[in-house]
């Protein structure tokens, strides 16, 4: 049987130093006005690459390196394109949209615990700084399923693509909770590598360029996650839009991170 310590590299990259991964994070942004219903503000589109890297060979105990790095564009909720302005249905306001955005190179360290259970440490993040992170797994019929929840102060991206630094202020605290699944018998194949697919929510203080002003607002982001080769065109259209918006990040047709 696969320990969790294992199942979790398995399953989020691959047992090989220096493979990468890439995660498709599929959503949708919503805002909730005090007084209204849920607004849907537009779409999200994001290509997540994780990597694995043993820390010490001799020891296993002190576990292994994931970088990650992202980028994702907007679609507007009415025409699906790469969004310009958003109206604001409350307000009347009509604000610059945000568009797209990129995170990375950051990344942490996975290391098991003396319960049996696993723990991240050493998390460094571009914009953002770590409150908190649980890992849990349990089965769930054939599947074992793995949920990441992170508690961070950070902000969200602006309509210039920018994400605002921790000094300028403007961060709050978010909530991301992130759930995915696998096949037990994939796990115990012996492949280095498996299929996960899962679910996430992001929660934050809602951006002011969203234009509510001082009406008290929830904002969140809701979608699912799939794991693919680097080489997969999983969502097409996010593909070509991605490489338009990111050109650097790719080699060919592979996404290519620059980690450097």
């Amino acid at each position: 049987m696969t320990s969790i310590f294992d199942a979790y590299r398995k399953t989020l990259t691959s047992m090989e130093d220096g493979s990468e991964s890439a995660w498709w994070y599929l959503g949708t942004t919503i805002a909730s006005p005090e007084g209204h219903p849920d607004i849907i503000v537009n779409h999200v589109e994001t290509v997540m690459v994780y990597g694995a890297q043993t820390l010490d060979a001799a020891d296993p105990a002190a576990g292994y390196r994931v970088p990650w790095w992202e980028i994702g564009l907007f679609r507007d909720a009415i025409t699906g394109e790469l969004p310009t302005q958003w109206s604001n249905p409350v307000t009347g306001l009509q604000v610059n949209a945000a568009r797209q955005f990129e995170e990375g190179p950051s990344g942490f360290s996975i290391r098991p615990t003396a319960t049996g259970g696993i723990e991240m440490f050493d998390a460094v993040q571009a914009f953002a700084s770590l409150e908190s992170a649980t890992l849990e797994a349990r089965d769930v019929g054939a599947k074992l399923c793995i949920t990441q929840t992170e508690v961070k102060t950070r902000s969200f991206p602006g309509p210039d693509g920018r994400i605002p630094d921790i000094s300028e202020g403007k961060a709050v605290r978010s909530k991301t909770v992130l759930q995915w699944l696998a096949e037990k018998a994939d796990l115990d194949s012996g492949m280095p590598s498996v299929p996960a697919t899962g679910m996430y929510s992001f929660e934050i203080g809602a951006p002011a360029w969203l234009g509510f002003g001082d009406t008290p607002v929830k904002f969140a982001v809701r979608g699912i996650m799939h794991k693919v080769p680097m080489q997969e065109r999983l969502n097409p259209r996010g593909w070509d839009d991605l490489k338009l918006l990111y050109p650097q990040h790719f080699e060919g047709d592979e996404i290519r991170p620059r980690w450097k």
